[in-house]
Order: structure tokens, then sequence, then C-alpha cells
């Protein structure tokens, strides 16, 4: 396990939040709340808006270890909840609010672009969804900050470091989903364990009119494999030229649409992301409770760097169907596409872990991870060992707490009175799971 001390890469998570009220209602209060936090001058996390006025975005700065990276968050992320309550108000920290959400977008030219693009309704659930983001730096000296794209000469060896880290991000985006799902009602309804992939991604598995990417399915839906370095970067550049069509078709040019600094690598919102900043993101995720933030990020993090450090080879192939996360030797075996797309991200979504399939692909991340980590570092991940143990997520926490208010019979439809009362529950119980979880981090090592 000394292995893993070897490579040191950066880290860096984001999290969004919607605003709530005393009462428990979505309020459009962000810029407010970004107007009193910018006065605290918080100096380890930048807060950000959203394309929603009822949703902020916390972002963390890159980190080498999480004892750092969580101490410093964690600072900070008490003094926006201090602040938040003391101005009336509360953070929701689930992938989406379980009742109506009366959320108003932002006019921006930017999202004014995106709106025209995606279209009015599919525009507006964007800022009915918040996600947790994860970011693992490239190997050393494989990125240009300049020019915000690859280095032209990266050597064989790295460029095999950055497919192999694409294609496990790929393959763990249904486990990802399965661990964060926190979102099974979408403007009252139950939609499925995992609503916000759902209505955000544009599968056509889930054949939602008003999905985000409904109409541009290419720029949100799980990615696929990519073989080689080479049509890696032949498909980012190839998705950047279609998005500049996509944007002429609309007469909109791409700085309507991008943030001040223009990359290729600004043009997707895909689960995994080869971003500007020189990282691979994983997207995928529902935004949860800080404990399974926190465990998310350490699996990751774990996982990459053993992945790196021991120069493992990740396989799609029949074997990783049947035998999901099966390591012999140097190779790593993972589902084959159509498996990991059609058969467990849809699944994952509708069931979560009630799917035998699901559930025995995320217990065999877990088995690996166990061989991969030391014991004595399994604390971490302890919310994620009892989902296995008990076949239970967040989402299925949420499930139940409305068929006891509601009855086993009525739960489809979540009604205005327990939205808003499991939301202040949930939003009450942040800052207790946030002192726990700061407890339990102040023993990680790395």
């Amino acid at each position: 396990m000394s292995s893993l001390k070897i490579i040191t890469r950066m880290f860096g998570i984001e999290l969004e939040f919607f605003l709530l009220d005393r009462y428990g209602n979505t309020v459009n209060t962000a810029d407010r709340v970004l107007g009193f936090l910018k006065r605290k001058n918080l100096k380890n996390i930048a807060v950000r808006k959203e394309c929603g006025k009822s949703m902020i975005e916390l972002i963390s700065f890159p980190h080498r270890s999480h004892r750092h990276l969580f101490s410093d968050f964690f600072k900070d992320l008490e003094s926006v909840l201090y602040e938040t309550n003391v101005n009336d108000l509360n953070l929701f920290c689930l992938g989406t609010y379980p009742g109506k959400n009366s959320n108003i977008m932002r006019s921006d030219k930017r999202y004014i672009s995106q709106e025209k693009v995606l279209g009015n309704d599919q525009f507006r659930n964007a800022g009915k969804c918040c996600g947790f983001h994860y970011h693992y730096t490239l190997p050393r000296n494989t990125f240009d900050h300049n020019t915000f794209f690859f280095n032209p000469d990266i050597s064989s060896s790295k460029k095999k470091k950055i497919l192999n880290l694409y294609n496990l991000f790929i393959a763990l985006d249904p486990a990802i989903s399965t661990f964060m799902q926190s979102s099974p009602y979408f403007e009252g309804k139950l939609v499925g364990k995992d609503s916000r992939i759902i209505m955000y991604r544009g599968e056509k598995i889930f054949d939602k009119s008003d999905s985000v990417y409904k109409h541009i399915p290419q720029y949100g839906n799980l990615n696929n494999y990519q073989t080689n370095y080479e049509s890696l970067l032949s498909n980012i550049k190839s998705r950047a030229d279609n998005w500049m069509n996509v944007l002429k078709e609309n007469n909109l040019s791409f700085k309507d649409f991008a943030k001040k600094k223009v990359s290729y690598l600004d043009t997707s919102w895909k689960p995994v992301k080869i971003s500007m900043h020189g990282t691979i993101e994983s997207r995928g995720a529902d935004m949860n409770r800080i404990s399974n933030v926190v465990a998310l990020s350490s699996l990751l993090t774990t996982f990459f760097r053993y992945l790196q450090n021991n120069k493992v080879n990740i396989v799609p192939s029949k074997i990783g169907n049947t035998k999901p996360f099966f390591m012999d030797g140097k190779n790593i075996y993972v589902p084959e596409f159509q498996v990991l797309r059609d058969s467990l991200l849809k699944k994952s979504a509708l069931y979560g872990l009630e799917s035998k399939e699901v559930y025995r692909y995320c217990k065999s991340l877990i088995k690996l991870i166990e061989r991969i980590i030391p014991t004595e570092k399994m604390a971490r991940l302890r919310s994620f060992k009892k989902m296995i143990s008990e076949k239970r997520t967040v989402s299925d926490e949420i499930i139940d707490f409305v068929k006891e208010k509601q009855g086993n019979d009525n739960y489809l439809v979540i009604n205005e009175k327990t939205a808003k009362e499991f939301a202040l529950l949930e939003s009450k119980s942040l800052f207790k799971d946030l002192l726990i979880t700061k407890k339990m981090t102040q023993e990680l090592l790395f």
C-alpha cells in the first residue's frame, strides 16, 4: 500500500446547494447570499452563482491531501452555514428539491444563449438540479495552461495514463450515481431513484422530452470509452467543431456562450469531462450529504492514485460484464459500454440498489477498494458500506420518509407539506453531519 504515496496529484471539489427560507421553500435569493458572503472574505473556497437564482456553488481550491482540502473547506463552509442562518436562510444539499421548485433562471448573456440552444423548458430544468463535481489533475506536463488544452508533445506512457483515467471515470459513473443518488422526486413526482440524471442528461434510454439535453444529447449523455489517446483527442475536437455549428444554427457565437477563458474543452457537459483547468472531472453525482461527499472523494482519489502508481490498465470486456472491477495482474476489467449505459446506468437511475445487477456492480467496486486502501482508513467509506449492507441510498431514505408521512400507497406524489418538512429537516441536519465528518477527516493521512 506504500505505492499510494508515490504520486500525489491535486484534486478539488464543487458542491451545489439550493437556498431555502425558514418554511422550507426554495427562494431566489442567491444574489443577496453572494453579496454578504463576498464581504466575509472566505479564504478557502470560492462562492459562485449558478444558472438558477435559488442555487449557489461552493468550489474548493486545488489540494494534494484530503486532510488539508476538507479541513480548509469545512472552515469556510461553517461560515457559509452561519451567515445563511443569521439571514434566515437554509442550505439544502441534495440533488433535487422534492417538491415544486420555484426557481427563476438568470438572464446573463451566457444563460440566454443556453436557453436558446436547449429550449425554454429544458433550460429551466437545469436550475432544478444540483450536482457534486470531483476534479483530478491530469498527469504532470500533459496540459498547457496558456492554451487550455493538451500539450502537443506528450509521451506515450502519459497518453496511456490519461486514457486509463478517462475510461475509469466512465466505468465508475453508474456506481458514483448510485452511491450519491438523492433525487427520487422531481417537481413533486417520483421519477426514479435518480431523477436528476433522468431529467438532465438527455439519455435516450429515459425518453424524457423535457430533459435538459434532450435536443443535443451528445453534449450531456454518458461518454463512450476511448480506445486510444488519439481517438480521445479527435472526439474532443469533433464535439467542439459540432458545437460551433449548433451555435451558428441558433445565430450565436462561441463568445456568447463561453466563459471569459475560451477553450475547446468548454463545449461539454457530459458526466466525464476533460476540463480547461487541466483536470478530469466527474460530473455524474447528485449533490449529497457532506459525509457522502467525503466518502466519494476518498474512493475516487484512492482508486486514481492506485491506478497511476501501479500502471494498471482499464479493460472494458465481457469479463467486466459479469465480474465488474475484477483485477488480474495489471488489468482491471470493467463492463462493456452498452452494458454500462443500457443496463447499469438505466437500472441505477430507476431502481438503485434494488437492482441485483447494480447492487453486484457497486459491491464489487467496494470490494476492490478494500483491497487497495488500508483497513484503518476505511472509516471514510462507512456510509457507502452501510448502503451496500442495507441496500438503501439517500433516495430510499427520502421515499421511506414520504411513505411514513403520506402512507405506503400514497408516495408517488409528494405533497407540499411533506416536501417542506423533509427539506427543513435535511437542511437542519447539515451542520451536524459536517461536524461528525470533520472529526473523521482529521484522521485522514492524505
